[in-house]
């Protein structure tokens, strides 16, 4: 079989993520012990892996977000802030 045209059609169809997880299989010596199935799969798994990165990429992009890097462990909660831990959770009282 012929790699090189099988990788052309992947990245003609829009399937980079596929493409590259095939080269990898190729160049690992352990790949060619899994069976067609599991190298389907994996290749499937990579190309939903691409795409969804790809979307979540484009969509932050979009958002222009103000701090783009900024993560829940990032919130420094020993500040004073004058919050009253009992009352800052109304719906604490009704379901607690």
């Amino acid at each position: 079989m012929l790699a090189h045209p099988t990788l052309d059609q992947m990245n003609a169809l829009g399937l980079a993520g596929m493409a590259t997880a095939y080269c990898e299989l190729i160049e690992q010596a352990h790949g060619n012990d899994l069976s067609f199935d599991e190298r389907l799969g994996l290749m499937l798994d990579r190309e939903i892996a691409v795409r969804t990165d790809r979307r979540l990429t484009n969509r932050l992009a979009t958002a222009r977000l103000r701090f783009a890097n900024a993560s829940i462990e990032d919130i420094d909660f020993g500040s004073h802030r004058g919050l009253d831990r009992g009352t800052s959770c109304p719906w604490r009282k009704a379901h607690g």
